[in-house]
């Protein structure tokens, strides 16, 4: 190693070095060539993208119109969001149809969506809820 110079200056100057020799005969593309078959065409990226909200929780997204055409095929004609698709992947999972699973996660959000007047009756009754779901299980 020359004095003053670090390993890894020494190994970068090589990189380049073999680099440069080579250069002449790689088309410029050819780089990525594999990645360019991964890519979607310039008019789908181009795409104009639209606002939707969640027909679950109500977030609103910006979306190109054909993803939410794709979303939308995937859940019974409702576009829903990428949280709201997990959680209804996850009710899928309990061995229910899609639109079972779509159903139950909607009540969920509409029922915590809802403005409470007195927040500590709200919880009283979530707190009911959960108790008579827990002794249902157990009969």
């Amino acid at each position: 190693m020359a004095p003053g110079t670090s390993s890894r200056r020494m190994s970068l100057d090589f990189i380049r070095n073999t680099t440069t020799a080579s250069d002449a005969s790689v088309e410029p593309r050819s780089i990525f060539r594999h990645k360019d078959s991964s890519l979607p065409s310039r008019s789908a990226a181009s795409e104009v993208a639209t606002v939707v909200n969640c027909e679950c929780c109500g977030l609103a997204e910006e979306c190109t119109r054909s993803y939410v055409a794709r979303v939308r095929s995937g859940f019974c004609g409702r576009w829903v969001c990428g949280l709201c698709s997990e959680a209804v992947a996850e009710e899928l999972r309990r061995h229910v149809v899609k639109e079972e699973a779509l159903r139950a996660h909607m009540e969920v959000c509409r029922r915590f969506s809802k403005v409470a007047a007195n927040p500590a009756v709200a919880l009283v009754g979530t707190m009911v809820e959960i108790l008579r779901r827990e002794s249902n299980k157990k009969l």
